[in-house]
């Protein structure tokens, strides 16, 4: 697996007030990728990586949750380890802090979503946690569309240097 680091500030791990772990699926289906729309952002199905919990195990219970249909790690191809040094990046909370977040990318094929299965927490079901199949071309069209989230821009960022991973 190729891992692939952003650090336009040229932060230092000592400049890091928060270091976090994700992990994001990319599933596709006929030349199309599962995206969720959640809180004024793009983001690929996943999420952060639990105490004691592996990015395999991280993945497979993440797209449990938002899709209602279990993977199994064979199914899914690592596809890139992605280091992404922050600067100033916007809480939740509203402050700003420096932080890394490194996240497992994994590749498969879009299998469908069990919606008596599906698991949202209430954060997602607040910010109306939407799923859907676009093209690549529809994304990038989408990313570039104006947000009241100051956390959109690390988040489209990191999915275009995934999506330039890609061989669709």
């Amino acid at each position: 697996m190729n891992t692939l680091v952003i650090n336009d500030s040229n932060l230092f791990n000592r400049d890091i007030k928060k270091f976090g772990y994700k992990a994001r699926a990319v599933l596709v289906k006929d030349r199309k990728l599962l995206v969720s729309h959640y809180g004024g952002v793009i983001l690929l199905p996943g999420g952060s990586i639990d105490k004691n919990e592996s990015p395999n195990q991280a993945i497979v219970r993440e797209l449990r949750e938002e899709l209602g249909i279990k993977y199994d790690t064979e199914e899914l191809e690592k596809l890139l380890i992605l280091k992404y040094y922050q600067s100033n990046y916007h809480t939740r909370e509203g402050i700003s802090i420096n932080r890394l977040i490194t996240t497992f990318y994994y590749l498969g094929n879009y299998k469908g979503i069990n919606l008596d299965n599906v698991r949202r927490t209430e954060k997602e079901k607040k910010d109306n946690f939407q799923l859907e199949l676009l093209s690549v071309d529809e994304l990038m069209q989408l990313l570039n569309t104006p947000s009241d989230n100051p956390r959109k821009e690390y988040f489209d960022r990191e999915l275009v240097e995934v999506i330039k991973t890609l061989k669709l």
